[in-house]
């Protein structure tokens, strides 16, 4: 066997492996990254009943002492589950398009404890990169899950929810056409069997025109369909425990000085918490190794605590200096497009960090409780002409809304506009696309409806 035949035959193969390693600290940071300050503040308050070593600096007492602290001797208390928790379970099961699925679970804050759909449409986008449209379509959705009658915007429409696999029954009817008639009749009273007869006098009116009804009308039928009334739920939600949806919990604040637009924490959680000094020292004299590692843990959560709030810092003043104008000038049409790339790499930071820290988080501009805004409204995609995509719909709603009377612009004269007014050039088929991403009809529609009115 020659020399070359050996080489070949003893030939070494060497291979490079790259595995991600997650160091305690780093661990602890992706964790928390996502909270808002109340969440981590109770993070840190548990972990300083469990760990002797980490001390919240409002606390008086000891809650924990270093012989308390054994390996499993916690056992968590199971909660009822919330309402929340009950409905994102069902929605999670919904075979829905992803954009939907997003719309509902957005929808779900303006739920109350009762289950009743709050707010208007206009409230629901507020501050949010949906529109009117496209939430409205996901109600239906909502309405369709467990308890039955959740999600609807009144009493009358709860009681319906709860009826509509039998919509022509006399209990329907009632509650449809009759509701405050209902209210009256109920009861033994002299006055209720009175207002009962009133009512089937109305309604036997009503079915010699119209026949709609499954049963035939009497006091028998009106008495059962008033008690069948009586037995639906007026408040779904109640039998739920309830943890409230906070809709704006700022992290951050921005405020106008000689300097410009500074930002700064609207709650300093570092300075809460810190190493117990005392459990330190006693530490140093027992030598457990158990416990070293209690105290390496509260070291590890610290330093990922101080981390969190540097990380919120540095991307908030980013964010902040680019969109000065759209925070003196309160006008979106200003918000300069930053999409999340462009701060990840201006902040030294991954994308996936810029995630977790813009998702869910709000911004307090100049103390004022009415101007708080999502932070992520700042990570704008960029659009056609550097305009962002919400800004093209604002534009061409602003475009409709001068069109001329009884002359509706089309979407090639939208394009030509938006050319000469604003310096986009856009194509009409991308005029038609945002046109329906804002709810807006075609020209021809819009012509119709003029002439109606």
């Amino acid at each position: 066997m020659n020399t070359q035949t050996l080489t070949s035959t003893l030939s070494v193969e060497t291979r490079l492996e790259t595995q991600a390693v997650l160091y305690p600290t780093l661990r602890q940071l992706v964790q928390l990254l996502p909270w808002n300050h109340q969440r981590v503040r109770e993070h840190l308050q548990a972990e300083a009943q469990h760990n002797p070593f980490l001390r919240h600096q409002n606390s008086n007492h000891r809650e924990a002492l270093l012989e308390d602290i054994l390996p499993n001797w916690y056992s968590p208390v199971a909660m009822q589950p919330s309402l929340q928790e009950h409905l994102r379970g069902q929605i999670a099961a919904l075979d829905l398009p992803p954009k939907q699925r997003e719309a509902l679970s957005y929808l779900m804050q303006w739920v109350s404890p009762s289950g009743y759909l709050e707010e208007s449409p206009q409230v629901w986008i507020s501050g949010s990169a949906w529109n009117v449209k496209e939430l409205e379509v996901v109600v239906s959705h909502l309405q369709s899950l467990d308890p039955p009658g959740i999600g609807a915007r009144s009493p009358q429409e709860c009681l319906l929810l709860q009826l509509q696999d039998r919509p022509n029954s006399l209990a329907a009817l009632l509650v449809r056409d009759y509701l405050a008639d209902v209210a009256n009749c109920i009861g033994n009273s002299t006055q209720g069997n009175e207002h009962q007869q009133l009512l089937l006098k109305k309604l036997q009116l009503y079915a010699e025109r119209v026949s709609v009804v499954e049963s035939p009308i009497n006091l028998t039928t009106l008495k059962a369909a008033i008690q069948e009334i009586q037995t639906l739920e007026p408040r779904p939600g109640r039998n739920f425990s309830h943890h409230p949806v906070a809709i704006a919990t700022p992290d951050l604040q921005a405020e106008f000085n000689a300097n410009g637009w500074q930002v700064s924490l609207t709650s300093e959680v570092s300075q809460e918490f810190c190493l117990d000094e005392e459990a330190i020292a006693l530490l140093a004299q027992s030598n457990h190794k158990m416990q070293e590692t209690l105290l390496q843990q509260a070291r590890n959560l610290l330093s990922a605590l101080n981390q969190w709030q540097e990380n919120l810092l540095k991307v908030g003043q980013f964010l902040v200096n680019r969109q000065q104008a759209f925070l003196t000038s309160k006008d979106s049409l200003d918000l300069v497009p930053t999409p999340q790339q462009l701060v990840a790499q201006s902040v030294g930071l991954s994308n996936a960090t810029i995630s977790r820290i813009v998702r869910d988080r709000y911004l307090l501009i100049n103390g004022e409780k009415s101007r708080i805004v999502p932070l992520q409204s700042f990570c704008t995609t960029v659009g056609i002409g550097g305009r962002t995509p919400k800004q093209i719909q604002e534009l061409i709603i602003q475009l409709i809304q001068q069109e001329p009377p009884a002359k509706s612009y089309s979407d090639e004269e939208l394009a030509q506009l938006l050319k000469l007014r604003f310096g986009i050039a856009i194509a009409r088929r991308t005029v038609v696309k945002y046109r329906k991403m804002a709810g807006i009809e075609s020209s021809r529609a819009r012509k119709l409806k003029d002439l109606k009115l």
